[in-house]
């Protein structure tokens, strides 16, 4: 505001004083338009992130292919030095084929991939919508241990139903979800290097890594208008992440409640803790009742063991859902992980920047065509 008072030296009249208003300049945050860009790039970077896991991971994977096979060739032309063209091609051939029947060499270069796909894409994507920082997502866990335990049961009840509808369909179709391929590299083998890798990575690695991800990056760049709507969507894109119908359906399910506990406890300390819960009830079953009981006791008794097993998680876990809410009811725009990255607006606004605008974003199109052709094309009969 600027003012003028004086004396006119030609007319010898008193200057009225003179009001000029500078309005204050709007910051991001009460500016519609930087605002809606704000969201925008949160939600573009959600799904892309994504997308540059999904590259990360395969190109790690091919990495380690080429990296394998120079070195057996290397190999090889050193036991052979005369070996012929044709030799030396015949010899490729048969590495590749090894290669790719080899459970070792494919869960290294898996767990290889999947290290640098979730924690390079997260911190490409936050570093890049600056939003929040990474060390955000590990703050003290803000509920009781009680309360996390309630979490991970209900997450194992959760699980259980899911693995009795996804017997039920493959019962009605003829088909399962989970390509040989895909079912052989998370099934536990002879080879105890390979079972300790698998385990490793399956109950530590995974659960870290993909809930820096999901929870941490995806969770929180989908959720400052509305808590609810990132849930929902990081859950779907949780669940489309991992490529067939099987865990399509599970990891939605999951991510629900993953998300669930990592806004209400306010870090994803507690959503990880929750997932090796998970991922450790799977690597057990399959451990035990699809390996030590079947080749032990037979078909028959691992089943009908593994259904009773399901079926006591399951009534644990509508028990424990029913406590989990009455203790701390559903979300709200006060549950979240970041405390600085929430925005109150009307509901027609709202609207418009949740479902509507993520939908918008082509990446979320082409990550969700990825990992549904993935799906289809894993998509295998039932033998037998």
């Amino acid at each position: 505001m600027n003012e003028q008072f004086g004396d006119n030296q030609e007319t010898g009249a008193v200057n009225v004083p003179q009001y000029t208003y500078s309005p204050e300049p709007q910051t991001d945050d009460n500016d519609p338009v930087m605002l809606r860009r704000k969201i925008q790039k949160g939600y573009g970077w959600a799904s892309l992130s994504m997308i540059l896991q999904y590259i990360f991971i395969n190109v790690a994977v091919i990495i380690c292919s080429v990296a394998y096979s120079a070195f057996k060739t290397t190999e090889f032309m050193a036991a052979n030095p005369g070996a012929t063209q044709k030799e030396l091609m015949e010899f490729t051939t048969e590495l590749s084929g090894n290669m790719m029947s080899n459970m070792l060499f494919l869960l290294v270069a898996t767990v290889i991939g999947y290290l640098i796909g979730n924690i390079g894409s997260t911190l490409i994507a936050a570093s890049t919508v600056r939003a929040f920082k990474v060390k955000e997502f590990f703050g003290k866990i803000k509920v009781s241990g009680s309360s996390v335990l309630l979490a991970a049961l209900v997450i194992l009840g959760l699980q259980a139903l899911s693995m009795f509808a996804q017997a039920l369909i493959s019962n009605i179709t003829g088909y399962t979800g989970v390509n040989e391929a895909t079912s052989e590299l998370l099934s536990f083998s002879d080879n105890m290097t390979t079972n300790i890798l698998l385990v490793a990575y399956t109950v530590i690695i995974a659960p870290i890594t993909e809930e820096l991800l999901m929870r941490g990056f995806i969770l929180n760049s989908l959720s400052p208008v509305n808590r609810n709507f990132g849930i929902i969507a990081s859950s779907l894109l949780f669940g489309l992440m991992h490529g067939n119908f099987n865990q399509i359906f599970n990891g939605f399910l999951l991510g629900l409640l993953l998300a669930y506990i990592a806004m209400k406890s306010g870090s994803i300390k507690a959503s990880i803790i929750c997932h090796m819960a998970a991922n450790f009830n799977a690597m057990f079953c399959g451990a035990f009742y699809e390996y030590y009981l079947l080749n032990e006791r037979g078909e028959d008794a691992a089943y009908t063991a593994e259904v009773i097993h399901f079926a006591v998680l399951l009534v644990l876990g509508i028990i424990a859902a029913v406590l989990l809410l009455k203790r701390h009811g559903m979300v709200t725009q006060n549950d979240c992980i970041v405390e600085n990255y929430s925005f109150t607006m009307d509901k027609a606004e709202e609207k418009r920047l949740t479902w509507q605008l993520l939908l918008s974003r082509p990446s979320f199109w082409i990550i969700t065509a990825i990992y549904l052709f993935t799906a289809v094309t894993s998509i295998t009969a039932i033998s037998g």
